[in-house]
C-alpha cells in the first residue's frame, strides 16, 4: 500500500458535513443523496488516525466556494491525534489563488497581498522531516 509522507492542502474540500462543498462531494460520489453510506466517510476530519500523514494547510476566511471550516476541522482532528501540522488562515482572498504571488495575479484585487504560502510549505517540509 502506498501512502504519502505528507500533504499540502490549499483550501481543501475535507468535510461532507455542515461545511461541505457539496458539489465536490456529489461529483465524487455521483449522488445527491446524503444518506448514502459513502457520504459520511467523505468527511476526512473523521478519518484521521495515527497513520494519517502530517499536513500543511492554508485557507482564506473570505473563500465562498469552500468554507474555511474545512481546514479548521481537519487541523483540529490532526491535533487530537497528535499528527504534526501547520495551518495558515488568511483574512482576505478568494478561492483559487494559486501561488498567491503578485507575479501571477490576474489583477491586484484578486488577492490583497502576497501570502507566500508556497515558501512556508517548503519550510514546513524541511522542519517536519528534519531536512538540512
Amino acid at each position: 500500500m502506498h501512502k504519502p509522507n505528507a500533504s499540502i492542502l490549499c483550501y481543501p474540500v475535507i468535510s461532507s458535513g455542515e461545511f461541505a462543498h457539496k458539489d465536490s462531494i456529489i461529483n465524487l460520489l455521483g449522488t445527491t443523496d446524503e444518506s448514502t453510506p459513502n457520504w459520511s466517510p467523505m468527511s476526512l476530519e473523521n478519518q484521521v488516525n495515527v497513520s494519517t500523514p502530517p499536513a500543511f494547510l492554508w485557507h482564506t476566511v473570505e473563500d465562498t466556494a469552500v468554507p474555511v471550516e474545512n481546514s479548521i476541522l481537519y487541523a483540529s482532528a490532526l491535533r487530537k491525534n497528535h499528527i504534526p501540522f501547520e495551518i495558515h488562515i488568511y483574512p482576505k482572498g478568494t478561492h483559487g489563488q494559486s501561488l498567491t504571488t503578485y507575479g501571477i495575479a490576474r489583477n491586484k484585487s484578486f488577492f490583497p497581498r502576497d501570502y507566500n504560502w508556497n515558501k512556508l510549505s517548503v519550510d514546513w517540509l524541511y522542519e517536519t522531516f528534519d531536512i538540512i
